[in-house]
């Protein structure tokens, strides 16, 4: 494991991406025709060796040359948005309570636990600290977001990091102009990345099912990328329905458990990985969110699939 991550290390120095700056090639990269290259999220960050959605998770995200960073935003009493998985404290931090029962000033008292349950001494991140941190180095994918997603967008604006993101939901086009109200006009014009949720698993299939063929009627520059769960095989011919709609848009495919990616996550993919992320490969997934970001990036570019 720990050579793996050393040779993540040395991909990302012999790598380097130039250009303005890593997050505008990334996103230049992402709006391009190529679908040889494979972007790589990393799912909370780095939370294996530093608590989910720290900084340390951030930073070693970016080090690890992940392209995107999945992180999980709430909410607190005085509208300030923090980074959390759970709408509690419980978990993952030193702390107790609903984050929207309590302040920000209250919050930032506590420290952040680590995937063991251990107290470190890292602080609560804000919303906009993280953005200090991944600002052009890393596109920050912002989870939770449907729960206050203009007001989210609104603090990413005001720090003037609408092209630094990238947004996601579970809805149908007509809905999801709804959904984002002024800011739909960002997504047509591919200011601000959104990619749709299509999840044939979670007891969501009737959903999927509806929402895939009013997605693929749109015209490609609404939706560029798609998220699409599979919790079975027979549902992965969803899969190459996306790549098959004009425009080829790009396909995102979860590894991070067998139920997201029809049996082939990352805990069989570190014993075979041929046969798992090699299948994610061949079901034309140019996109992968996975825990071991840093052995996946490894893997890619040995298969000649992480070249700028």
């Amino acid at each position: 494991m720990m050579k793996m991550r050393i040779a993540a290390l040395a991909v990302v120095m012999a790598g380097s991406i130039f250009g303005a700056t890593r997050t505008e090639a990334i996103r230049e990269k992402l709006v391009s025709g190529d679908r040889n290259y494979v972007f790589v999220a990393m799912h909370r960050g780095d939370w294996r060796n530093f608590p989910e959605n720290s900084k340390g998770a951030i930073l070693s995200s970016i080090r690890l040359g992940a392209d995107i960073v999945e992180l999980d935003v709430q909410m607190t009493k005085d509208g300030r948005f923090i980074l959390n998985h759970d709408n509690t404290l419980n978990r993952t931090t030193t702390g107790k309570g609903k984050v929207s029962d309590l302040t920000l000033e209250e919050i930032k008292q506590f420290k952040m636990r680590d995937s063991r349950g251990k107290p470190t001494d890292y602080e609560i991140l804000t919303l906009e600290e993280a953005l200090e941190l991944t600002r052009g180095k890393i596109i920050m994918n912002i989870d939770k977001f449907t729960e206050h997603p203009r007001e989210i967008l609104d603090a990413v604006a005001a720090v003037g990091a609408l092209k630094e993101v990238l947004v996601k939901s579970l809805h149908d086009p007509d809905d999801a102009r709804k959904f984002f109200g002024p800011y739909w006009k960002d997504v047509e014009s591919g200011k601000l990345l959104y990619m749709p949720v299509i999840q044939f698993c979670w007891k969501k299939h009737k959903k999927a099912a509806h929402d895939l063929p009013l997605w693929l009627a749109e015209e490609p520059r609404k939706a560029s990328m798609y998220e699409v769960c599979a919790d079975a095989p027979e549902h992965a011919a969803a899969f190459g329905d996306v790549l098959k709609a004009k425009g080829a848009p790009r396909l995102w495919i979860n590894t991070m458990w067998d139920s997201l990616s029809a049996g082939h996550g990352d805990s069989r993919a570190l014993l075979d990985p041929e046969a798992n992320w090699g299948w994610v490969l061949d079901q034309g997934a140019t996109m992968i969110q996975s825990d071991y970001a840093a052995e996946l990036v490894v893997w890619l570019t040995q298969k000649g699939r992480r070249n700028f």
